[in-house]
């Protein structure tokens, strides 16, 4: 079905945010993904991107990644605000929120672009928690980015922090001698992750932990989590794309 772009806000030159408004409504549980397209002569290029707004949002938002070689990226690039782009009617994907195990930590590792299905779990929970519902779990959030001005929900997740006592947020930087400003943590996710789990009170008995986004980040997360004590079941990843290395072994 056809979508409308009603908004768009470009981070870095190869880093944007879009708001369409789809056709018809599109029925999603926080954390999943949708196929976006565009015509490219007699076929349409699709590729499945997770949904950042939350299922209660009038329009679904993206977080976007130009690949320069890509066959898609580089034309969603050109779509402006008023353009338009194509979505399959139907949402599909299994990384969304752990009810099922009533753990009471909820710990959430990101790379960039990896941070939306997350936030599309915690603008439904904000939601919730804003028309009284009790939340009876804490989230934490780690995102890493080589510089300040990839993440792109940082202030948004700050926010949150501060309004409730079930979320934290935790924002790293790996390039900080570049980012001279950012007086943040600092490293790569896999760096601060235990640090992080362990302030947390991340109890491996009564723990989900989530990894999304840079395939070698979740490879070295899953290490990192396993070793910490967590059995494999509590720990759910999403990759977003194949590196090259596993590509060629397939």
């Amino acid at each position: 079905m056809r979508a409308v772009v009603t908004e768009r806000r470009d981070l870095t030159g190869d880093l944007w945010i879009v708001r369409v408004r789809p056709d018809d409504p599109l029925a999603f549980r926080a954390g999943q993904y949708v196929s976006i397209g565009l015509p490219s002569q007699d076929k349409l290029i699709e590729r499945p991107y997770s949904i950042v707004s939350s299922p209660d949002e009038p329009e679904l938002e993206f977080f976007f990644e130009l690949v320069p070689h890509g066959e898609l990226t580089p034309r969603l690039y050109e779509v402006a605000a008023g353009g338009e782009v194509y979505l399959r009617r139907s949402a599909k994907g299994l990384f969304v929120y752990d009810h099922a195990s009533s753990h009471k930590h909820h710990f959430m590792v990101a790379t960039v672009t990896g941070v939306a299905p997350y936030a599309s779990i915690v603008r439904q929970f904000v939601a919730n928690a804003r028309k009284g519902a009790a939340i009876p779990a804490h989230i934490t959030i780690l995102e890493a980015a080589s510089l300040s001005a990839e993440l792109g929900y940082d202030a948004e997740f700050a926010g949150y922090a501060q309004e409730f006592e079930w979320f934290d947020y935790i924002a790293t930087v790996s390039r900080p001698w570049v980012d001279t400003a950012w007086a943040g943590e600092r490293g790569r996710a896999e760096d601060v992750l235990r640090k992080h789990l362990d302030a947390a009170g991340c109890d491996p008995a009564d723990t989900t932990a989530y990894l999304c986004g840079h395939p070698q980040m979740v490879a070295n997360g899953q290490g990192i989590l396993e070793r910490a004590g967590l059995p494999g079941k509590s720990i759910k990843s999403e990759l977003f794309w194949v590196s090259t290395q596993k590509a060629a072994e397939a």
